[in-house]
């Protein structure tokens, strides 16, 4: 895929941001799949999952460990999520030393991040508790299933303790993808839409609805859509309950079969997608 941005560090106001994008070829409706040999099938399944607000979070979490800041760690996830809306980032650091980091679904397309209008999809969570660190990532509406706490010798803690958040730049009351990130976000993702590599994201993202549904069961299939993306839905004329049966890792189909590639991450045990208590 042609090259078609990069990142800088603006000294002016010592945040990373996203340099100039130039698109290379528009592509309408996000979810719209633009892919040679794609079958109608995947392209479905894509749609509807986006509709539902369903997310890999087992990909979001490596995503949390490799990316090296929280500008990186935006343009993963949103290469991830496969809705039209774009997820914006949101970091908080409380006055008692927790930190949340959270993805919402710009619902309302503002590129601005509203409680009351956008979704929330996940957080990752940091806390001091009885002379220790501890830490989980949750998620939320159709993703409330996935649970995953981490402890203080845990590899992922470790590295929440010494990554790119604990800079000056992200240690403000809070930190928020901006607007004319999330601008250059989109044009990247409507180019990064129409690649190869976005059918492999759909495919993973397949396998890991599927291994999710099959071990958490009930608890998988009762998650439902957050009243936000209910109301979206509504204004949309989507039909959510329709998007969130046929998105959903039961579905049977030829997708989805196969092992996650990220096996400390696995749903079950001490990985990832642990049921929420």
């Amino acid at each position: 895929m042609k090259k078609i941005g990069k990142y800088e560090l603006d000294k002016k106001s010592a945040i990373l941001k996203y340099a100039s994008i130039t698109a290379t070829g528009i592509m309408a409706g996000g979810s719209a799949l633009m892919l040679g040999g794609c079958s109608s099938r995947s392209e479905q399944w894509a749609e509807t999952s986006g509709q539902a607000g369903r997310i890999n979070l087992e990909a979001v979490e490596e995503a949390m460990q490799k990316s090296k800041d929280v500008t990186e760690f935006e343009k993963r996830v949103n290469e991830i999520y496969q809705g039209d809306e774009l997820v914006l980032i949101e970091v908080k650091n409380e006055e008692n030393g927790e930190q949340l980091v959270s993805g919402y679904a710009d619902l309302n397309d503002n590129n601005q991040i509203d409680y009351e209008e956008d979704e929330k999809l996940f957080t990752f969570r940091r806390w001091f508790e009885d002379g220790n660190y501890k830490g989980e990532m949750r998620g939320y509406g159709v993703n409330s299933y996935y649970y995953h706490p981490y402890t203080t010798g845990d590899f992922f803690m470790t590295w929440m303790l010494f990554s790119a958040l604990t800079r000056p730049v992200y240690a403000v009351p809070i930190y928020h993808t901006t607007i004319a990130d999330a601008g250059a976000i989109r044009n990247y993702r409507t180019s990064y839409r129409s690649s190869p590599s976005y059918r492999d994201q759909i495919n993973a993202n397949r396998q890991f609805e599927t291994r999710m549904s099959a071990t958490h069961g009930e608890t998988y299939r009762k998650a439902s859509p957050s009243a936000s993306r209910q109301r979206w839905a509504s204004r949309k004329g989507i039909n959510l309950s329709k998007a969130t049966r046929l998105s959903s890792g039961a579905t049977k189909s030829g997708w989805g079969r196969g092992s996650s590639r990220f096996g400390s991450f696995r749903g079950g045990g001490s990985g990832g997608g642990l049921v929420r208590k």
